[in-house]
């Protein structure tokens, strides 16, 4: 492993460094001299060479020349597009089983799972110098920095500073597949977790579901409680679930009844049946191993932080780094949305609507304009004539594209590199890392065929996948390829589920106003918004306490979600000391990723505001062709004004005083 004692190269080494650089090349490159020696400096360990390896490699390997460098930077823009995308081959394999339904998985599967392809590239780029020949020629960049000064950038330059960038942290390999193992196990634990609802029992010990009907937590769960606001006298299977999620969270759960059909679960009480329902049956709770996943992955990363100087933590890491917006400026953004007053006005419109007083999962509904809306088993219906099976769902792409304004040939394009897979887990979509390769659309489907919650999650895959393949496909470097963060690709997945019913061709019959969609945009936005802030917490507590149990997570966890709920949902909803916000599986598998959701939405809203009157597909294919620049600046250039919440508040404000007036909520 590498050593992080004390820098091999002396202040006095680098100042010779720099003189000899200046003697050779001139005065004109003493500044970039003494900026690229110091970035190859905090990074030369003693493997690396002693002194006169490191002089010599400054001198040789400096370069001056605006044309050279040019080409320097379009040799690794083309070399690292081959080394990343016979990568992601590997990992596409090596992930299979895990991620798509085909067949059991062998421990031999979730061995190879465990590999990370990627894990020793920058160790194997330092090695053979290449990092540090990127890192004496190219300048890191602040996100102070990158913010003030990236607006007047050419496309070159910010192409040098994402490739700067990629060889910032030197983490050893080891390190580097210790995460990735981490995060396997959390997803194969998360992707597993179903509850069969045909299994569980009602408050009157009846069974609520006569048919098999397998549900995913928290994805399919929290689906279903959506769907069933479409349905009359659904109130006690909402309510059932709702304690099913209850349960999870505070790890009451028996763990015999996770992703099992031989027993029957009352969850109101939480008492165990055999089979046939005639014995009772002692349950052994999980016990609190749901965070032992959460536990594994703080730890891994946790190793890694001393060797990312520039990030303190990994919390640093996901704010400045990958989603390069601060995360004071996130707290804004978030609190912004939760301590709005319209919230009590459009919880009140709920109540009207549904004819009672709000229940703890009322924080999902979104049924505005959508009480015309066929029942699920219509829907069910109308997806399965149309896409009976996941073939059917890809050989119409380029229909779908063009429903969505693409023009024909870019709709057919965009097609021809996405391929459809059968998802073992909720669904996802990955993008390539080279042209020439598709990406990859998954989507849960049932025994009987694609249902409309599966055609919906392909519908939001989808708006990832079309992302991805612009912005790789029409990018003049490769590494400006992607967009700034997983919220902007978020943006338009988002874009692209809400119009689900418009590609099923009943958006004409079952339209509903631009106010109702601001409706339940906004409310969709606060409970995520809250969901983000648990998320966030929950890592700064681990920081506080590294060495806690997973008895202790636990009840940290369920803590801070009813500190957030009574903060901001309590007053709104009306019911405290509800832990229920912690239900969300990205807190166990993905590594403070939720805060992308909220800042989705508010970024999808920004983009749909401006989308107004406008072409979906023509504006997507500009917007998207910016390539990977900061967000701030993406969001400039897409639609006219930075990231801000202020176009949802405003429009939710907007949208409350129309309906009010009119007298439709």
């Amino acid at each position: 492993m590498l050593s992080r004692s004390a820098p091999v190269i002396s202040e006095d080494l680098q100042k010779e460094a720099i003189r000899q650089i200046v003697n050779e090349k001139g005065e004109d490159a003493r500044l970039r001299a003494e900026k690229g020696v110091r970035q190859v400096a905090a990074r030369w360990f003693e493997e690396d060479g002693e002194a006169d390896a490191f002089l010599r490699f400054c001198r040789e390997y400096f370069v001056t020349d605006p044309a050279r460098l040019s080409g320097l930077l379009k040799k690794f823009d083309r070399h690292l597009e081959t080394y990343f995308g016979h990568s992601f081959h590997i990992y596409l394999a090596y992930q299979w089983k895990i991620q798509v339904e085909d067949g059991e998985i062998s421990p031999v599967d979730l061995q190879f799972a465990s590999v990370d392809p990627f894990a020793h590239y920058v160790e194997d780029f330092y090695r053979a110098k290449l990092a540090f020949t990127v890192l004496l020629n190219f300048p890191l960049h602040s996100l102070f920095e990158k913010e003030r000064l990236g607006e007047s950038w050419p496309r070159e330059k910010w192409a040098e500073v994402r490739l700067a960038e990629l060889f910032q942290d030197r983490i050893p390999g080891s390190l580097q597949q210790k995460r990735a193992q981490a995060y396997s196990r959390a997803d194969h634990y998360v992707n597993n977790y179903n509850i069969f609802l045909d299994r569980v029992l009602g408050p009157d010990r009846n069974r609520l579901y006569a048919a098999e009907k397998r549900l995913i937590s928290h994805w399919g769960l929290r689906d279903e409680i959506r769907a069933l606001y479409a349905q009359k006298n659904a109130l006690t299977r909402q309510k059932t679930i709702y304690r099913i999620m209850d349960r999870i969270v505070r790890q009451e759960i028996p763990e015999a009844v996770i992703n099992s059909t031989s027993y029957l679960w009352d969850p109101w009480e939480n008492k165990l049946f055999d089979g046939d329902g005639k014995r009772t049956l002692r349950p052994v709770s999980e016990g609190g191993k749901r965070y032992r996943p959460l536990k594994e992955i703080f730890l891994a990363e946790k190793e890694v932080d001393a060797f990312t100087p520039e990030s303190r933590t990994f919390i640093d890491r996901r704010f400045q780094k990958g989603r390069e917006i601060s995360e004071e400026e996130m707290q804004r953004l978030l609190v912004s949305v939760l301590e709005s007053p319209l919230l009590h006005r459009v919880a009140r419109a709920i109540e009207r609507r549904l004819g009672r007083k709000l229940e703890p999962f009322d924080i999902w509904y979104n049924r505005f304009g959508l009480d015309h809306l066929p029942e699920e088993a219509e829907l069910d219906a109308i997806v399965s004539r149309q896409f009976p099976d996941l073939e059917a769902f890809r050989a119409n792409i380029p229909e779908i594209l063009k429903r969505l304004g693409f023009p024909d040939r870019e709709a057919r394009r965009i097609a021809c590199h996405i391929q459809v897979d059968p998802a073992r887990g909720a669904g996802h979509a990955l993008g390539s890392l080279m042209r020439g390769d598709p990406s990859r659309l998954r989507t849960r489907v049932p025994p009987g065929g694609m249902n409309y919650k599966g055609f919906n999650v392909a519908m939001h895959e989808l708006g990832h996948n079309v992302e991805q393949v612009i912005s790789l496909y029409d990018m003049d470097f490769y590494l400006l390829h992607g967009v700034p963060n997983t919220a902007f690709t978020e943006a338009f997945a988002f874009a692209f589920q809400k119009r689900d019913l418009e590609v099923l061709g009943i958006g004409s019959r079952h339209r509903f106003s631009d106010e109702y969609d601001v409706l339940n945009r906004f409310w969709s936005a606060f409970e995520i918004a809250g969901v983000a802030l648990v998320d966030m917490a929950i890592w700064h507590w681990l920081y506080d306490h590294p060495e806690a149990s997973e008895a202790e997570i636990s009840g940290a966890v369920q803590e801070i979600a009813v500190d957030v709920w009574n903060r901001y949902f309590a007053p709104v909803i009306g019911v405290d000391h509800q832990p229920v916000l912690a239900i969300y599986s990205h807190i166990i598998d993905s590594g403070l990723y939720i805060p992308d959701y909220p800042l989705g939405m508010i970024i999808s809203f920004q983009i749909e505001h401006y989308l107004k009157g406008r072409n979906l597909g023509e504006e997507m294919l500009r917007m998207c062709a910016q390539g990977n620049l900061s967000p701030n600046l993406w969001m400039k250039k897409a639609v006219g004004m930075p990231i801000s919440a202020d176009p949802l508040l405003e429009a939710a404000d907007r949208a409350l005083t129309v309906l009010e007036r009119e007298g439709e909520i």
